[in-house]
């Protein structure tokens, strides 16, 4: 029998080999043909140890962002364009030159809407218009829209001829209610129930969907 005193240092350097190869690091790439593994690039190595960089997709900014600015450029314009347009009406109103007719209309400026009157100081919108055609043109009109409407001697205007002096009418379809004088500069001077008597645009948010038509008396 063997002593284990003999054998221990074998079996103690047979566990030390076993420890020390479990412990290396295991290399890939074992040549059968020569023996031994192939050598690793050191450019290979190098990339090994670092992560794939990871493609990002290209960004749309350059294609969204000419498009986001010419939606703020379309609305911007067109918000230009409609305070141009209202500066163009109001420099239209400023530049139109007032006519006789209207310094002698604008006499009644100030004067109270009462319905059934004809003076300076109160009167209904044809109580106005009867007065001041009588007065300027000498032409006897009826107390009433609805006649001065229907009436024969008035010649039908259309609404891009309209000259100063005309008469322009409102209401709807079945009823004339309300008639004025139109001015140079796209406005009419009429009595308002509200206001009395005043200047207002033709375009008006009230009157402009209203108007019914004009006749031309003179």
């Amino acid at each position: 029998m063997f002593s284990l005193t003999k054998i221990a240092p074998f079996i103690l350097a047979g566990i030390c080999l076993w420890c020390f190869g479990c412990s290396f690091p295991v290399r890939t790439g074992y040549d059968r043909s020569v023996g031994d593994y192939k050598s690793v690039p050191p450019s290979e190595t190098a990339s090994s140890r670092h992560e794939t960089p990871i493609e990002e997709p290209e960004t749309t900014e350059q294609s969204t962002v000419p498009q986001d600015s010419s939606k703020r450029m379309n609305s911007a314009e067109k918000a230009r364009a409609a305070i141009t347009k209202k500066e163009a009406a109001k420099a239209a109103r400023r530049a139109a030159p007032r006519g006789d007719l209207e310094n002698y209309a604008r006499g009644w400026m100030g004067a109270k809407y009462v319905y059934g009157k004809a003076t300076k100081t109160k009167t209904d919108c044809s109580g106005f218009v009867m007065q001041v055609y009588k007065g300027y043109y000498n032409i006897a009109l009826d107390h009433s829209a609805s006649k001065m409407y229907k009436d024969s001697r008035g010649k039908s205007v259309s609404r891009g001829g309209l000259k100063e002096g005309d008469l322009v009418f409102f209401g709807s379809l079945w009823k004339i209610d309300h008639v004025g004088i139109y001015l140079n500069g796209g406005r009419f001077i009429h009595a308002s129930t509200k206001n009395g008597v005043m200047i207002s645009p033709m375009q008006d948010k009230y009157w402009g969907h209203k108007y019914q038509g004009a006749r031309r008396f003179r």
